[in-house]
């Protein structure tokens, strides 16, 4: 029965009307793929059918936008429809690779170089699972038959464009572009005149009417364009060279080896001899001060020996001549794995080679322009290629690392939970740490703000209980000497000093005082702290208190009279008592709150508080500006009482450009 339903249905299929159909859907809608896939799919017929027909209709509407020449935007809507309709499985995953094919053998080379975006800009989708093995072989051949196509002269970035996208589709491993058995291009044979023509050579002592007629614009055959007589020998020396440059292998060979050293040191030797300069380059090529960023490349050059006088007194040739002895010698020097048994240098050999590549070296650096940066970039060069010279003796080893059969699995760690996302989760009631005593010391004040506030985290030690010790040591009836006091030890200064900078309101006090040394100073502190503490026995008279406040205050008084001595060298006069500053009240808090609005934070961080501290200040207030910076002003009063003055917001608010609200609310700033 399924049978006969099949056989039924396949009947019912038009494939040449459903062919029709498909391409008028094409011409209507291509650019709306989803539409056009949709309109297909409703047609009767099996998909192995509906396949069939839609590869076809694809090509046709290709072969009639190539025809009537339609253009680039054309052909991208076509090649991304079928690659749309290749993911949905409705024609071949084959067909986006034959319609590129069908385009490049279509169109002429400037073209050709336009649609290759469309190749580049799909390198990912090529690479996917559904397209690379399916089309890897249709786009190798494609790129090859372009490269053929292009001239190696003038098509340059083009060819340098086609090996990119081949190296980014290919991965690293792949070797089919290797040439793992280092086979050398024998094809490239460089033709050169061997033998002179007899008919050119004559006599110095006959004249010029016994000569061949030289028309009007031909070059004589006797001498270069320069006008210097031609060296027949140094030209056949020359080029001869490029045998050996094309097939390397014959060096090993002793009669072989013996005349490319005779040509080699020739040729260097004149090079060595005709010194360029970059004036005398630009005066044999005149294009150079017209086009100074221009670069010509000769993938093959004229070997007529006319040419040769200006051939080396062209940078460019003498470099790429060169570039050919460095590799020729470092193919020498490598073990590669395929030479023979034979092919070994001996230690002349070696040694020659050894000086002849320093001179090589020291001739590109002298060669115009930008000679050592020259060099250097071929060395690097060099040295790269021992590396795939190395990797291709090792067998070509795969670059991705494998996973030893043996190795434990490692086990994929859960994702961390944030504190934050459990407090979100619990609505901020109770927060689950994981264990039952992290849950109850954290949740026992879930306000981070407030725990930090607690007075049992308070840790500085009071006053009378820090210098209660040095209080005694200062007595006089003690009899202590100075060397045994606790402030003149160095660990007691620096947590005194740390001590009273928190604690201690006189530590702040504004004076023009000269530095003294800390013990003094902390023996002038301990004096004032022991008046201001209650009597530590009963056994301390009026007395007693009375003596040390004269003593104290007749320290007070030397420093005074230093401080006006100070002052007056310098030309200022003696401060006089100032009076207490005027602490802030809660009226005045929410005044400038209401006022500054947004700007509470730039009042925040003038008055040092942290990013963190605003923020959890923003975020308790539900973010209104008002309420926040109401929050901070009180903190900041509870926290810092001696500083938190009239005078200290007027400065901040000042610093910040609101001498406005300061006016408004304070008064003028004093």
């Amino acid at each position: 029965m399924c049978r006969k339903t099949n056989m039924a249905a396949s009947m019912h299929f038009d494939f040449s009307a459903s062919r029709k159909k498909f391409t008028e859907f094409l011409h209507h809608s291509s650019e709306e793929v989803q539409t056009t896939l949709e309109g297909i799919d409703k047609y009767s017929g099996s998909e192995t059918e509906k396949k069939l027909a839609l590869d076809q209709s694809l090509r046709d509407a290709l072969k009639e936008a190539l025809v009537f020449q339609k253009g680039y935007d054309v052909f991208k809507a076509l090649i991304h429809f079928s690659v749309e309709a290749a993911s949905k499985e409705m024609c071949s995953a084959s067909t986006p690779f034959l319609m590129l094919s069908d385009i490049f053998d279509m169109m002429t080379l400037d073209k050709c170089e336009e649609v290759f975006n469309i190749v580049e800009e799909k390198v990912t989708t090529w690479k996917s699972s559904m397209f690379y093995d399916a089309g890897k072989n249709y786009l190798l051949r494609m790129c090859n038959d372009l490269i053929r196509r292009l001239s190696k002269s003038q098509n340059t970035v083009f060819c340098g464009r086609i090996q990119l996208f081949l190296s980014r589709l290919f991965p690293l491993s792949e070797k089919s572009a290797l040439n793992l058995m280092s086979q050398f291009n024998l094809d490239n044979v460089t033709v050169y005149n061997v033998k002179s023509d007899q008919r050119k050579i004559k006599l110095k002592d006959d004249s010029k009417d016994e000569s061949m007629d030289v028309e009007e614009g031909e070059m004589d055959d006797f001498s270069s364009s320069s006008g210097v007589p031609i060296d027949y020998n140094l030209y056949r020396r020359f080029w001869s060279l490029q045998e050996y440059f094309r097939k390397p292998a014959q060096c090993y060979e002793k009669v072989a080896w013996k005349q490319f050293v005779v040509n080699a040191d020739e040729v260097l030797a004149a090079f060595d001899s005709l010194k360029l300069d970059d004036l005398k380059s630009q005066r044999k090529n005149p294009h150079a001060r017209k086009q100074p960023d221009t670069q010509t490349f000769f993938a093959k050059y004229l070997t007529s020996e006319k040419l040769l006088d200006l051939q080396l007194s062209d940078s460019n040739f003498r470099r790429y001549v060169l570039v050919q002895f460095l590799i020729l010698f470092q193919y020498l020097n490598l073990q590669v794995k395929f030479k023979n048994a034979t092919q070994v240098l001996n230690d002349d050999q070696s040694n020659w080679l050894k000086n002849a590549q320093e001179k090589v070296y020291q001739l590109i650096r002298e060669t115009p322009p930008e000679g050592e940066k020259f060099a250097a970039t071929v060395e690097h060069i060099l040295q790269r290629e021992e590396n795939w010279n190395n990797w291709k003796n090792e067998g070509c080893p795969s670059y991705e690392r494998e996973t030893p059969k043996d190795a434990p699995k490692m086990k994929v760690r859960a994702k961390r939970r944030r504190i934050g996302d459990d407090l979100k989760a619990s609505g901020g009631k109770i927060i689950k740490m994981g264990s039952g005593e992290l849950t109850r010391l954290w949740n026992i004040n879930p306000d981070n703000m407030d725990a930090c506030k607690n007075e049992k985290r308070d840790f500085l030690p009071q006053l009378d209980d820090f210098f209660g010790e040095a209080i005694e040591q200062d007595d006089p009836e003690a009899m202590i000497e100075d060397n045994y006091k606790l402030i003149y030890e160095q660990s007691f200064q620096w947590k005194a000093l740390r001590l009273l900078a928190r604690r201690c309101p006189h530590f702040f006090t504004h004076n023009n005082t000269p530095a003294i040394p800390i013990p003094k100073y902390l023996e002038l502190m301990v004096k004032k702290l022991a008046t201001e503490m209650p009597s530590q026995s009963s056994e301390d008279t009026s007395g007693d208190q009375q003596e040390m406040k004269t003593e104290i205050g007749e320290e007070e008084e030397a420093i005074k009279e230093t401080q006006d001595e100070e002052d007056l060298k310098q030309g200022n006069e003696p401060d006089k008592d100032e009076p207490a500053e005027e602490q802030l009240t809660r009226a005045q808090l929410e005044m400038v709150a209401g006022k500054l609005a947004d700007d509470w934070k730039k009042l925040g961080t003038e008055l040092n508080f942290p990013e963190d501290d605003m923020g959890y200040f923003e975020e308790s207030c539900d973010k209104v500006a008002k309420l926040s910076g109401l929050k901070m002003l009180t903190v900041w009063m509870e926290s810092e009482p001696e500083r938190a003055t009239i005078g200290a917001l007027q400065i901040a608010l000042k610093e910040i450009g609101h001498v406005d609200i300061a006016t408004e609310v304070f008064g003028a700033l004093t």
